[in-house]
């Protein structure tokens, strides 16, 4: 292990133990010890730039707080409500492959109304990760199925972009369509149909890592349509403490083949099965080793065949520390506490030969070589019906998050009741690069066990046999030999020179496998590989060396990269094309400009976790600055022809914002997740805020970075500034608070920040707030255009949360209390701005972003980002609706509305970039005022906006679209003749 992984590795130790178990300790933060020693200055293991699994972990609940089983429940029934009550504007069901029975598309009730459009990523043209190579990825990839009734036709479950489908598996670029629009959590993590009926389906919900859910939701129309979520509770016997349980995360599922009432689920909580065809589930208590009866968490669920038609399983999975707790997350059983974790998360494997009624524990059977394993990972072989089908078993040792030198593989010939150690040898270790192997073992899981680990076995061979963990994937075939040849068989980044191996360069498959399958088809076999950058195909790998085993990567189309924030350019400013995202273990994926118009081709110009982005041109001069970020550290770009105007991987450099001394800043440095804001009222040419964890810094152009608050009270979690005027900025802080400044004008950096009251409202009227009358995990502010009558600028805003609990930590928020606020006295009281109860309310879920259009000067329309999606009041948060046509029910993670109010655009964590034109088809109430840029001066840019959209109206279906900001006179909706010669005669003057 690296200096570096143990640094990281007892920073963790030291304070994920409470971290994990308190509710609300996420929201005052994570804090490293040592906060500017991250990846800037140590790449890590292998990553070119940076990449952590545990630590996005770790900032997510910093984030979005801690999702329990009841708030994911809520979440579950607020979104299958929602689905049917805006049922007319979502996306209609895939019926059929394109040209077959009938349309694949079934238009909705309102098609030809407003909509939204996917931007992408659906496809990139190069990604650069310190160096370049040509691939496309896609989000992380949890499940792949292929139709035995028809190979051609295939699934996917993601981690964030639901469930997606393709009539075409086989082809180089098959095309793919999303299944599971509606859902409402599109985390999934376990897929699986019926064997006997290929067209039902069931889908787990719930990521192993991000996203949370805990339930199953089933199709019986090949994924066209889904039935109402059904939630996994359960109680251990009083023999193995009698704990209640409720899933969070879906691990394994399987439908029995012999018996389609009965289905298998793996849990976070333990393994429940149904016998009435997922209608409900049973929580089903495996035998542990000992006297100490304790619940489990499951992994993998395989079927080994069936004998007297009854079928026969074999599952791994890992015990909790002790009778009364929850088994602990991946990866953290030594942080837990408990004495029956000391040594990390102990893992175990099972038998059943009773269709899962009943399990035999194979370690208490000494069955298995060693007992000091965590999570294994299991594949089995053609099922046979004399109980010898062969199973194998990828390890992690119980201390996950290490890298184990001990790690390995097992092998069982006999359906798993007894197993043995198979490590063998590794004939093709990687190139050494800087001192250091990639895959110089037989470990490919190194050191996230926890995190990355897949096995297939080819049905026609049970000697054959594909592995993937964390940089490489891996093959044997001779499996069934007592010391297996291994080979490395596909490569992270070969382009950087890691993936050399003896006789060339191993083909490319994204890092971090969590996914294989093997299918034989009528003319071969496809191996595939689902990894954090999606679905990867070999039809050669068995036939060829490993260098010469080609990996297809079968991405192009599939939209379900993780965003956590986005950059826009401008109608107004004339770069409207601009957009660039920062995703999960994708990097920053930037808007191909040579790509054409329309372009849904994002390339990857920084590698590794991409999160906060931020783009800025000055309307007068033209002069353009973009921000990006990896994992605390951020990166700049002046776009000029000589780099491709930032198109590029090497015009990104480095440029950080200087922490506050940690003597009068206790816990300052750099957050893990960097955010921005655009000040685009500042008088200085290309204003950007930031944030570190304890104060805000401001940058003018290409300038440094200079403080502009003291040390906050708290964590910083996202910022804003008005965009209409100069000097108002905001902050969302942690505890539920927030900072606001309106003199903080031009350059100054004597700055006067007011600090907020908790976030909250007395919902029962008894004259005090309760704990469970506020919330926290704030996520958002923004600022009303204009300064309502009788206030100054910084009174009046509104303030969004995504928490999932009330500030007791236990209890759901109300329906009272909601997640959007507004304040018209700068915070120190709070008011719900959800809706006036007329039943047009906001969906009581968590908010990502919140904006006011800075087109409406009268302060009227807000737009929220949500959980499930976008709604709009047009009444100063009255009423609201949900907003356009077309966007999946997904969570909004960051807001983008231009000067005008013409373009807004959202980045969701799962379903890509989406925009929609909001003027396009809105009816003029009054008469526009020309001023198009909203600049107060009627110039070339007006004139260019106007004379462009000539006989638009609402009606206009093609780009450009009718705009009611330039109709500036008659009273029929539309621009014409009358409405040039009204601007021409004022124009070079004031609106």
């Amino acid at each position: 292990m690296s200096a570096y992984r143990r640094y990281v590795d007892q920073l963790a130790r030291a304070k994920l133990r409470d971290f994990l178990k308190d509710p609300q300790a996420g929201d005052e933060g994570w804090r490293e010890a040592d906060p500017d020693a991250w990846r800037e200055t140590a790449p890590g293991e292998g990553e070119a730039e940076g990449d952590d699994a545990m630590r996005r972990m770790i900032a997510a609940k910093t984030l979005w707080g801690t999702r329990t089983p009841e708030a994911m429940e809520h979440l579950a029934r607020v979104s299958h409500q929602e689905a049917q009550r805006w049922a007319p504007q979502l996306a209609s069901p895939l019926r059929a492959a394109p040209g077959v029975d009938q349309p694949a598309i079934v238009g909705g009730a309102n098609a030809a109304s407003l909509s939204w459009v996917n931007l992408g990523p659906t496809n990139a043209s190069f990604e650069y990760n310190g160096s370049l190579y040509s691939e496309v990825d896609s989000g992380r990839v949890n499940a792949i199925l292929v139709s035995p009734a028809d190979t051609r036709i295939a699934y996917l479950g993601t981690s964030g972009g639901g469930v997606w489908k393709t009539f075409e598996m086989g082809n180089a670029k098959p095309t793919w369509y999303p299944v599971a629009e509606t859902l409402g959590n599109l985390a999934i993590g376990a897929l699986d149909l019926d064997p006997q009926a290929p067209d039902t389906l069931y889908a787990g919900l719930g990521d192993f890592v991000d996203t949370p859910g805990g339930q199953v939701v089933k199709s019986t129309d090949g994924a066209a349509t889904w039935g109402a979520p059904v939630s996994l509770s359960g109680q251990y016997p009083a023999g193995s403490g009698g704990l209640s349980v409720k899933a969070l995360r879906i691990r394994a599922l399987r439908v029995d083949p012999t018996n389609s009432n009965v289905v298998l689920v793996g849990t976070d909580v333990g393994l429940f099965r149904s016998t009435d065809a997922g209608a409900s589930y049973s929580l089903v208590d495996l035998p542990n080793q000992g006297t100490t009866q304790k619940p489990e968490s499951v992994w993998s669920i395989v079927y080994t065949g069936a004998v007297n038609g009854v079928s026969r399983w074999a599952l791994s999975g890992v015990y909790a520390c002790d009778a009364a707790s929850r088994p602990p997350d991946a990866g953290v059983g030594q942080a837990s506490g408990a004495t029956g974790c000391t040594a990390g998360n102990p893992g175990d494997l099972w038998t059943s030969s009773d269709a899962g009624a009943t399990w035999s524990s194979r370690k208490a059977a000494g069955a298995i070589p060693t007992t000091a394993v965590g999570r294994l990972t299991l594949g089995a072989g053609t099922p046979s019906a004399t109980a010898v089908t062969v199973v194998y078993a990828q390890l992690g040792n119980q201390d996950e998050y290490n890298a184990p030198a001990g790690a390995g593989y097992w092998r069982s010939t006999d359906s798993g009741a007894t197993w043995v150690a198979i490590n063998g040898t590794l004939a093709n270790a990687t190139n050494s690069v800087g001192g250091a192997r990639d895959c110089g073992t037989v470990n490919v899981n190194a050191g996230q066990a926890w995190y990355n680990s897949a096995v297939a076995v080819d049905p026609a061979n049970d000697n054959n046999v594909l592995i993937g963990g964390m940089l490489c994937g891996l093959r044997t075939s001779n499996g069934l030999s007592a010391t297996p040849t291994w080979e490395n068989v596909s490569h992270w980044l070969p382009s950087g020179g890691g993936g050399n191996v003896t006789g060339g360069t191993l083909d490319y498959v994204h890092a971090d496998w969590h996914a294989a399958l093997i299918v034989r088809t009528a003319t071969g076999y496809l191996a595939m590989g689902g990894s954090d950058g999606g679905l990867f195909v070999s039809s050669n790998l068995f036939n060829a060396t490993p260098p010469q085993v080609v990996w297809n990567g079968m991405n192009q189309g599939i939209v379900t990269h993780l965003g956590y924030s986005m950059a826009s350019g401008d109608p107004a400013t004339g770069n409207s094309y601009l957009a660039y995202t920062g995703l999960q273990d994708n990097g920053t994926r930037f808007r191909d400009p040579a790509a054409g118009a329309s372009s849904t081709t994002f390339n990857q110009v920084i590698g590794g976790d991409g999160f906060g982005a931020a783009a800025s041109k000055d309307p007068s001069s033209s002069a353009t600055v973009y921000w990006a970020s990896v994992n605390g550290s951020r990166r700049t770009c002046v776009p000029t022809s000589a780099n491709s105007f930032c198109n590029a991987g090497t015009a990104w450099t480095t440029k950080n914002a200087t922490p506050l001394s940690t003597t009068t800043c206790p816990g300052e440095g750099q957050p893990f997740i960097i955010r921005y804001a655009v000040a685009q009222a500042s008088p200085s040419v290309n204003t950007v805020l930031t944030a570190t964890n304890g104060a805000v810094h401001r940058v003018s152009g290409t300038g440094a970075w200079a403080a502009i608050s003291p040390c906050l009270t708290g964590a910083t979690r996202n910022l804003a500034a008005s965009p209409t005027i100069d000097g108002l900025y905001g902050v969302a802080m942690s505890g539920g608070r927030f900072y606001v400044t309106s003199n903080c004008t031009g350059t100054t950096t004597a700055c006067t920040w007011t600090q907020s009251s908790v976030l909250g409202f007395d919902a029962n009227g008894d004259g005090t707030l309760g704990a469970d009358e506020k919330v926290s995990y704030t996520s958002m502010v923004s600022f009303p255009p204009a300064t309502p009558a009788g206030k100054t600028a910084g009174d009046v805003y509104v303030a969004a949360s995504a928490a999932p609990l009330a500030g007791d930590g236990k209890s759901l928020v109300s329906d009272a209390l909601g997640h959007l606020f507004i304040t018209t006295n700068r915070g120190a009281s709070w008011a719900p701005l959800h809706g006036n109860g007329t039943g047009f309310d906001l969906p009581n879920v968590g908010i990502g972003s919140v904006r006011y259009d800075p087109g409406d000067t009268a302060n009227n329309t807000l737009y929220v980002g949500t959980e499930l999606g976008v709604y709009r009041s047009i009444d100063g948060g009255q009423t609201w609706r949900r907003f356009g046509n077309g966007l999946p029910m997904a969570s909004v993670t960051d807001m983008f509305i231009s000067r005008t109010g013409s373009m807004l655009r959202v980045s969701t964590f799962g379903r890509g970039l989406w925009e929609i034109y909001p003027s396009a088809t809105a009816e003029k109430g009054v008469n526009g005022t020309g001023d198009w840029n909203r600049d107060q001066q009627l110039d070339f840019i007006d004139l260019a906006a106007m004379a462009s959209r000539l006989g638009t109206s609402p009606a206009t279906t093609e780009a450009p679209l009718y705009d009611w900001n330039v109709d500036v006179t008659g009273t029929v909706s539309g621009t014409d003749d009358a409405d040039l010669t009204q601007l021409l005669n004022k124009f070079g003057g004031r609106p």
